[in-house]
């Protein structure tokens, strides 16, 4: 645990360094005490109460706050894995809340990948990103992003009325669960915006690579599910260039026949967090998410990627690489 005396030192040498390196510093006690703030924002009691997930929010700062950078290179460099943490307010969703701030918790795990990483971000948490790719300057893009910018932001208003008809609501165990992709219109967004920003980065190539990796910027949630020590070498996913590979949780051919009311379903077949593939194959399924959503919006359904991404498969297999798998085996599959 941070002592007292030693967050008052660092908060003194703050006052005896330049500009840059005092920034750094009051970096690190803001991470430090980042986990206090939340036990204490979140209790309705003068004595706060502490749990398992308070506990491991502080084990997480800790980690920040212990992080040294990143030493000589020693992992593969023929890939880029992109990621993306935008504010969409959900620190303020009643029993689904996770705020800004534990989510750059989580999100610390990904970033101390040696890799190539574009990383799309709040403006709110691009220190810590900064923080957290010390050493690897060279092979990180941090591009500010809020959820305006995303292309599908134009379908918001749809989606909200969407999600507010009777013919959406009725028998829809989603909405009946009152799960966040039947409720918010910008947690929708976001997650089919994950295909939107490889799009750009494919675009763009910074580092001219021709395979991509997307990972959720909280994958894991604070399990150490990540290589220890940040060297990640993915060949199985490499030597599928022409499809794009998903984990797989169970078969999603038996439920063809429910095509037309998965988005009613409570179904977590094809895991969103974690799939790659070859420019040109994500490419084409980017242009293919685009066709769906409009249809949506046009037939009045909403979901998020997951369901998308399984009827898309259903219409295009050959374009699909799946292994089985669970959320959080991607790095044991690769």
């Amino acid at each position: 645990m941070v002592s007292t005396a030693g967050l008052r030192l660092l908060v003194k040498l703050a006052g005896q360094v330049n500009m840059k390196e005092r920034n750094k510093i009051l970096l690190a006690v803001g991470l430090a005490l980042m986990p206090i703030l939340i036990v204490i924002m979140r209790s309705p009691f003068p004595v706060m109460r502490w749990n398992l997930k308070e506990a491991g929010l502080w084990r997480d700062s800790r980690m920040v706050f212990d992080w040294e950078g990143f030493g000589p290179e020693r992992g593969m460099y023929n890939f880029t894995v992109v990621t993306a943490l935008l504010d969409i307010g959900r620190g303020h969703w009643g029993k689904d809340s996770r705020g800004l701030n534990e989510y750059l918790l989580y999100m610390q795990r990904v970033l101390r990948l040696d890799v190539n990483m574009v990383i799309y971000v709040a403006v709110k948490g691009r220190p810590m990103v900064q923080w957290m790719r010390r050493g690897r300057e060279n092979r990180t893009r941090i591009i500010d992003a809020k959820v305006e910018d995303v292309p599908y932001f134009k379908y918001r208003d749809r989606i909200q009325e969407i999600m507010n008809s009777d013919e959406y609501q009725r028998d829809n165990e989603l909405f009946q669960k009152r799960l966040v992709e039947s409720i918010f219109p910008e947690y929708d967004i976001v997650q089919w915006a994950k295909l939107y920003f490889l799009h750009e980065v494919i675009q763009s190539r910074p580092f001219s690579n021709d395979y991509f990796v997307w990972i959720d910027a909280g994958y894991g949630r604070g399990e150490d599910i990540h290589p220890k020590d940040g060297i990640w070498k993915p060949r199985k996913l490499l030597a599928q260039p022409d499809k794009v590979t998903f984990l797989m949780r169970d078969d999603p051919n038996q439920f063809r026949a429910d095509v037309a009311r998965l988005h009613k379903m409570s179904l977590n077949i094809l895991a969103g967090g974690f799939f790659g593939g070859g420019g040109r194959a994500l490419e084409r399924l980017y242009e293919l998410q685009q066709e769906h959503v409009r249809e949506w919006m046009e037939t009045g359904v909403v979901d998020d990627d997951q369901t998308i991404v399984m009827q898309l498969y259903f219409k295009h297999p050959h374009l699909f690489n799946l292994v089985s798998a669970d959320w959080y085996d991607g790095f044991k599959i690769s």
